[in-house]
């Protein structure tokens, strides 16, 4: 059954079309509306398979009528049918988006020109479709992936810990730490990735050090100090064939160093240490002061804040320490095994992929935040009336003017809620602008959506564009 959605004043007109579908043998369903505040409405209503206009109208003309359709759905034919429109002006209309037009007095051409409009529509739409699959396939494979390494690397930091207890969940506070402090300075989102890696694998080199060194109980002897001190290179050695973590490497090669160049295994001196290592530096001894050891107790904030005071400009850079204790003073960094570095927040995601919210949601619970799900826009914006998320994830399989239109409709639910749009295309400056505060081009990788998510939530708002990979 055709469904068919006349833009025309005149009823009669609108029927002396209905004849010319009936004469061809069609079966259809048709609407007529003569303003744009009624065609808004068919067009949100249901999906329409043609758009038939007349040029001209009182409340509204082919040129405004194709500016509400083009921008409320992508793909649907819209045909010019009229007695009035030139040559020259049809054209432009058709420039500007028409699928082709008629006078009144040819509509012997209906008919046909619709069946190619509907030929090409479905062509268009699946392509759309076939590449829409090809790029959901990619972002399946890019969050699975990141899973498995973030999986695989929190097995080996936590295969260190195993092996000394009294670390136990050093390494991931850490790396959270590190995460947050990075965000805080601007340090790009591609970097934070590796960051976050190096933070997790800071001590990986402590595998080569024998257990008589590693557990000793008591204090260590000159040369046993020596053997310790290598865990720099061995973590080198034991990455540096892994050419995803390669990037990652300063955290662990550079973690010991000092500020003043008193440090170990290079003796590097102010900002000839690594930004990675040095923000890693401040992260790991607040952990290590601020937790209990079996020889001493956990140390009040207040000591600790103070003592890493202390050693701003010796051991520590001292920009970076003021940072990360105003971080401890805004309530951006835990101060004890309670509670993470990550503020509490309830994220929306809209994906349509059963497969694809799977993936995300599991990638961002395992970051601490409570996650709410919603296959659809209407489903979206049901919730949004019961429950107002800290930030909505909203992924587009094809983004185009329809899928903008949700995007908008949902802003005007959750106007002070930031957006991250997911997006399998480009979309055009205007679109962004207005949809979305963040917009990720597909496959995305899980680390970029996860720190332009703690990018949003932090209030740092500003529309990008980003390529995910």
């Amino acid at each position: 059954m055709l469904k068919v959605l006349f833009v025309e004043d005149s009823p009669d007109d609108a029927e002396l079309l209905g004849r010319e579908l009936t004469r061809a043998g069609l079966e259809f369903e048709a609407v007529r509306v003569d303003n744009p505040e009624d065609l808004k409405a068919a067009l949100v209503s249901r999906a329409w398979d043609v758009v038939l206009a007349d040029h001209t109208g009182p409340y509204i003309d082919s040129g405004r009528a194709l500016a509400v359709v083009r921008e409320l759905d992508a793909d649907v034919p819209f045909i010019i049918v009229s007695g009035t429109i030139s040559e020259e002006v049809a054209i432009e209309a058709m420039k500007a988006g028409a699928s082709d037009f008629l006078t009144k007095g040819r509509l012997g051409k209906l008919v046909p020109v619709i069946q190619r409009e509907l030929r090409q529509a479905e062509e268009r739409r699946t392509r759309h479709r076939l590449e829409a699959e090809g790029r959901e396939r990619e972002q399946r494979a890019a969050l699975e992936l990141a899973l498995a390494y973030d999986a695989t690397l929190e097995g080996w930091a936590r295969a260190l810990e195993l092996r000394d207890s009294e670390t136990e969940g050093h390494s991931r506070r850490v790396a959270a730490m590190t995460d947050q402090l990075a965000l805080a300075l601007a340090v790009p989102e591609e970097q934070r990735v590796h960051i976050h890696r190096g933070a997790l694998l800071h001590d990986i080199g402590k595998m080569a050090v024998p257990d008589g060194i590693l557990l000793k109980p008591g204090s260590l002897n000159e040369e046993e100090w020596k053997i310790l001190r290598q865990h720099p290179e061995h973590a080198v050695e034991l990455l540096s064939p892994i050419a995803y973590l390669r990037p990652a490497l300063d955290i662990p090669k550079y973690h010991h160093e000092r500020w003043d160049g008193t440090g170990y295994p290079h003796g590097l001196a102010g900002e000839a240490i690594p930004l990675a290592a040095r923000m890693f530096a401040v992260a790991d001894v607040w952990d290590a002061l601020a937790h209990a050891r079996p020889y001493r107790r956990a140390w009040s904030v207040t000591e600790v804040t103070r003592h890493l005071e202390s050693l701003a400009g010796s051991h520590l850079d001292p920009s970076i320490v003021d940072v990360f204790l105003g971080l401890v003073r805004e309530g951006r960094m835990a101060a004890d095994d309670a509670a993470p570095p990550i503020e509490p927040a309830t994220l929306l995601i809209l994906d349509g992929s059963e497969s694809n919210l799977v993936l995300v949601c599991r990638w961002l619970e395992r970051e601490g935040y409570r996650v709410l799900t919603s296959k659809s826009g209407t489903q979206a914006i049901d919730l949004l009336t019961r429950e107002q998320p800290d930030l909505i994830v909203f992924d587009s399989a094809v983004p185009g003017p329809a899928e903008t239109a949700t995007c908008n409709l949902i802003r005007e639910h959750a106007p002070d809620v930031p957006i991250v749009l997911l997006a399998g295309v480009r979309l055009d400056e205007d679109a962004r602008a207005t949809c979305a505060d963040a917009v990720l081009i597909k496959p995305a990788a899980a680390t970029t959506l996860k720190s332009t998510v703690r990018r949003l939530l932090d209030g740092v708002k500003k529309p990008e564009m980003t390529i995910g990979k």
